[in-house]
């Protein structure tokens, strides 16, 4: 296995997630694992996202984590996911204003259900990629552009990259799973933690 380790970010990151990453690299290094740090800088995160995956494939990574810059995250979160062996696996996670709300969401035909789960591995529609790894496999199977924004006429409002490409997963027949036993905090005003 190879790990691409994927951080969209723009100018700075958060100290938590820093701190998260030198805990992670760590126990990657302690456990022998073949990884590579990927961080693209850019205001536009499909762009970003699609550069980081480029690069992450083209230095022969098996498995892309994706970590955003304002997440954190357990130290063993590669461990935790690789052990399901699924094509993507993510964790939960909140919004980072109020309303707080997960950022899982279990329907394409009604986003308004999403997973409030604390435990177990669930099969969902789409999820946020604020922590999420994901077979190099998947993207030979997605056409690209992998991450991109999308207009939906019915509501008036644009739908994020991160869903965007778990849609596109979805009707390729590539399942997306959430493992909510992972606990996750999202910075925002505050770091928030479903």
């Amino acid at each position: 296995m190879k790990l691409g380790i994927c951080v969209p970010a723009r100018d700075q990151v958060h100290t938590g997630f820093a701190r998260s990453l030198c805990y992670l690299t760590n126990r990657l290094t302690a456990n022998s694992v073949d990884f590579e740090l990927h961080i693209v800088c850019g205001s536009v995160i499909a762009e970003s996202r699609n550069q980081l995956a480029t690069e992450a494939l083209e230095h022969r990574a098996t498995h892309l984590l994706w970590l955003d810059s304002d997440m954190h995250f357990p130290p063993n979160v590669v461990e935790k996911f690789l052990a399901h062996n699924k094509d993507i696996v993510a964790g939960n996670y909140s919004t980072r204003y109020a309303p707080y709300r997960s950022v899982a969401f279990v329907d394409s035909s009604n986003t308004e259900l999403r997973l409030d789960a604390k435990a177990g591995l669930h099969k969902i529609w789409a999820v946020g990629m604020g922590c999420m790894l994901v077979k190099a496999e998947v993207y030979k199977q997605l056409p690209k552009p992998w991450y991109n924004h999308e207009y939906n006429k019915d509501t008036d409002t644009f739908s994020g990259e991160d869903i965007y490409f778990c849609n596109q997963a979805y009707h390729h027949d590539i399942d997306v799973w959430i493992d909510a036993d992972i606990q996750l905090a999202h910075f925002g005003t505050k770091a928030n933690i479903l």
